[in-house]
């Protein structure tokens, strides 16, 4: 009987070698990682609103494509080669750190994983395509300026402006007393007994003001509007009949 039980036992300890050996090579030859492919879904899920963003604003310069990517959180411009989408073509290397939760390879844990994923973009010239999880290239990043925001500003501005009247030194003092980001470009203009305010952090971020004996009012110009060769965010447009127009 002991016999049968040292050779079960052997058995036993000879299958789990063997299962462990197989499992092993089985992970060689088939590595994966829960984290990991987490981790670069939820990358992917931002390059995907980083193209979006491209389409949506018709961008076709290399410098206009880094630097809108480098608007992105947790997005950082590796690389940008190439001048405008319908010559050149324009290729973008973009690191973007990619979170996830869950139980680690080793089954022991349950954590939280961020992991940097680099991601391949080209831009024309004849068609569009992307490599995901690519070998990030070493080297320092492309510098980008990230843009101020409007965000939170416009009962801000409102409220500064209630009692101040249409009186341009009254309104550059309310304004100055907002403390906005130095990097918000503001203009004030007067006409006909009315002050137009304009406040622009980006293209497509501006908030326009007309001050009258009545009060304030605020306007937000639409994307559309603000689209290169269009509709200008300045304080005279505060003050032209464009004000508070929206295309049909």
């Amino acid at each position: 009987m002991r016999g049968t039980g040292r050779r079960i036992a052997f058995g036993t300890a000879a299958l789990l070698v063997v299962a462990l050996v197989a499992g092993g090579l089985w992970w060689y030859f088939h590595p994966t990682d829960p984290l990991h492919d987490r981790a670069v879904a939820d990358a992917t899920s931002k390059v995907d609103k980083v193209l979006d963003r491209f389409e949506y604003d018709h961008l076709h310069k290399a410098s206009d494509y880094a630097h809108s990517a480098g608007q992105h959180s947790d997005v950082t411009v590796l690389d940008v080669d190439g001048e405008t989408h319908w010559q050149t073509g324009v290729t973008l290397v973009l690191q973007v750190i990619g979170h996830a939760e869950g139980e680690t390879p080793d089954g022991l844990r349950i954590g939280k994983h961020d992991e940097p994923i680099c991601f391949r973009i080209q831009l024309g010239p004849d068609d569009d395509s992307r490599d995901d999880d690519i070998d990030c290239p070493a080297g320092p990043p492309v510098p980008v300026t990230k843009d101020p925001t409007l965000r939170g500003v416009d009962d801000l501005l409102k409220s500064a402006l209630e009692s101040v009247g249409p009186d341009e030194a009254a309104v550059r003092v309310a304004i100055a007393g907002l403390e906005l980001d130095p990097a918000i470009e503001q203009k004030v203009a007067v006409r006909d007994g009315m002050v137009g305010v304009s406040l622009r952090a980006s293209q497509y971020d501006c908030l326009l003001a007309r001050v009258t004996s009545k009060g304030p009012a605020l306007w937000r110009p639409s994307h559309t509007q603000l689209a290169p060769g269009e509709l200008p965010c300045s304080a005279g447009v505060a003050l032209s009949s464009e004000f508070g127009k929206y295309p049909h």
